[in-house]
């Protein structure tokens, strides 16, 4: 996979910058649903990348969806804003009843956009913050948008102790297909088991306007190997026919330069 492999010098950098100078922790959006409203160092540049299988099973309709590399990279600007750029590479197998497998892959359509700050936390008030994208209509013929797409949410978090975090996002996102949009929200509680080992546990949904609402809950964990190289692993179940019956993923995440 090309992508992976361009993504290995940035990854040794990553690794070698480590240790000449105190730098601050890494701060993901991944593996969880919820974003984090911490904005990348100014300077830095971030990179998470993963792999995605779901799985489904509906009527006569079994469906596997892959995302055999997705890849969002962040750039820190200043202290207040940061660049995102956000591409994937995804595969679908159908199979309906006895009829032979139908198979699609391609690059989903390019995203660029912006996190920004809005708050620090202070008592009862929360870290918040600010993501948009655009979806261009980019990408291979299978995946590509009928309309230039966008999507947008506001990203909480709130230090419980020591230990625990609760962070929570609100927004919405369209698919390019339709004008509709849909709506979603994330519930996510963080553990730091360590100063290595992080876990978590989250509950999300999305609305659409003229379809049933698509509920999911999911877990996982964080290792650093250092302050600034992280992996991930997490899973989960639908909560409803509408969701897909499971899905798993594993990634890794590092930043250079800060």
């Amino acid at each position: 996979m090309r992508k992976s492999l361009l993504l290995l010098p940035f990854l040794g950098a990553a690794i070698l910058s480590h240790g000449q100078t105190e730098k601050p922790e890494l701060v993901t959006d991944r593996p969880d649903q919820t974003e984090a409203p911490v904005l990348v160092p100014k300077g830095g540049l971030q990179v998470e990348t993963g792999f995605v299988y779901e799985k489904d099973h509906q009527g006569d309709t079994d469906m596997t969806n892959f995302t055999y590399n997705t890849t969002l990279i962040k750039y820190g600007v200043n202290d207040h804003f940061e660049l995102r750029f956000i591409t994937e590479f995804l595969g679908n197998r159908a199979r309906v009843a006895e009829a032979p497998v139908s198979k699609v892959q391609g690059f989903s359509p390019l995203a660029l956009g912006v996190k920004i700050k809005l708050a620090e936390e202070k008592g009862l008030w929360p870290t918040a913050a600010f993501i948009g994208h655009i979806n261009l209509k980019t990408g291979s013929k299978e995946y590509t948008p009928s309309y230039t797409a966008a999507d947008f949410r506001f990203t909480f978090a709130h230090t419980l102790s020591e230990k625990f975090a609760l962070s929570y996002n609100l927004g919405a996102e369209w698919n390019g297909e339709t004008p509709d949009a849909a709506f979603l929200y994330t519930l996510s509680l963080g553990y730091a088991a360590s100063d290595r080992v992080g876990m978590f546990v989250e509950s999300y949904s999305f609305f659409p306007e003229e379809d049933k609402a698509d509920h999911r809950f999911d877990c996982g964990l964080t290792y650093k190997f250092t302050p600034i190289v992280q992996w991930d692993v997490s899973g989960g179940i639908g909560l409803n026919d509408v969701a897909p019956d499971y899905f798993l993923s594993t990634g890794i995440s590092f930043r250079a330069f800060k």
